[in-house]
Formats: C-alpha cells, sequence, structure tokens
C-alpha cells in the first residue's frame, strides 16, 4: 500500500491499494493513452470509490456506486 491525498475523503491522507483486475477494466478508458495503468491506486478507506494516479492527486477519478 502507498500513502497518498485523497480528495474524496476531505484532501486528508489515505492508504491506497493497487486496483483489481476488475477495477482496471473501469479505469482502462479513462485515462490517456500515454498512461501507465498500473501507476493508478484506490483509496483502502471503507467506502471511499477514489482512485488516482500516484504522485498526482488531481489524476483519477470515482468508480460508480455499487447497485
Amino acid at each position: 500500500m502507498v500513502s497518498m491525498r485523497c480528495k474524496n475523503c476531505g484532501n486528508t491522507l489515505q492508504e491506497f491499494r493497487e486496483l483489481t483486475e476488475a477495477e482496471q477494466e473501469f479505469v482502462r478508458p479513462r485515462i490517456g493513452k500515454d498512461k501507465r495503468l498500473g501507476a493508478y491506486y484506490r483509496c483502502a478507506r471503507a467506502g471511499c470509490r477514489r482512485y488516482q494516479r500516484r504522485g498526482d492527486h488531481n489524476d483519477g477519478g470515482s468508480f460508480p456506486p455499487p447497485e
């Protein structure tokens, strides 16, 4: 895990984990072709759906709410 600031958690320092395969499939079409998918992580705090690129907390988004 890696610690980064999370916009969804009030810009506080949170632990982030690697994306699962299903999460990678969601993120892949949403990032630029010049960016590595392995550079993206997901916030590990319960209830948070934020994913972002390591080193740039402005580059990311949120997964849709669970159905």
